[in-house]
C-alpha cells in the first residue's frame, strides 16, 4: 500500500531539488530526540520541565506539517484556511523550538557545537515551512472561508 508523497512545490531554490519539507523535520525530530534523551546532557531533574517541552515542540511541528499536508486537493475557501492555520501553527512551533534550545545552550546543556547544528536543523524545517506557506497564500482560492450569502 503507497502513500501519497509529501507536499512538493515546484520552486527549486538555490539549484535544489523540490521542496521535500517532512524529510527534513523528520531529521530535525530524530536529533532533538537523541540529545534530549541523553541524561548526561538533560539531567533527569529538568525531564518534565525542559525535555519534554522541547520534544513536544519537535512532534508538533511534524504532526502540524502533516496535517497540513494531507488537505489535498484543496477543495474550497475552509480547507486553504485550514492548512495555511497548520502551517502556522508549525512556524510558530518552529519559534519555541528556537527558543527552547538557546534557553538549552544557555543552561549549558548543550555545547556550541551541538547548539549550530540543531538550530540549522530547526531553522531549515521553518524557511521550508515559511515558502510553502507564501506559496500558498499566493495561490488562487481565498484565504478566509466563504460566509452565508446575504440574502436580498
Amino acid at each position: 500500500m503507497g502513500s501519497r508523497k509529501n507536499y512538493q512545490r515546484s520552486q527549486p531554490s538555490k539549484g535544489e531539488s523540490p521542496l521535500h519539507i517532512l524529510p527534513v523535520a523528520d531529521k530535525m525530530i530524530d536529533f532533538t530526540l537523541t540529545i534530549t534523551d541523553n541524561a548526561t546532557r538533560f539531567p533527569k531533574k529538568i525531564r518534565f520541565s525542559v525535555t519534554n517541552k522541547i520534544q513536544g515542540h519537535a512532534l508538533a511541528i511534524y504532526d502540524n506539517l502533516v496535517e497540513a499536508n494531507e488537505i489535498f486537493p484543496i477543495m474550497d475557501d475552509q480547507d486553504k484556511a485550514d492548512r495555511l492555520k497548520l502551517q502556522r501553527a508549525a512556524l510558530t512551533e518552529c519559534k519555541k523550538l528556537l527558543h527552547m534550545i538557546q534557553l538549552s545552550k544557555n543552561r549549558g546543556y548543550i555545547d556550541g557545537g551541538t547548539f549550530d547544528h540543531w538550530t540549522k536543523l530547526t531553522v531549515d524545517v521553518k524557511c521550508m515551512t515559511a515558502r510553502w506557506y507564501d506559496a500558498e497564500r499566493k495561490t488562487g482560492i481565498p484565504v478566509e472561508p466563504a460566509g452565508p450569502i446575504p440574502e436580498g
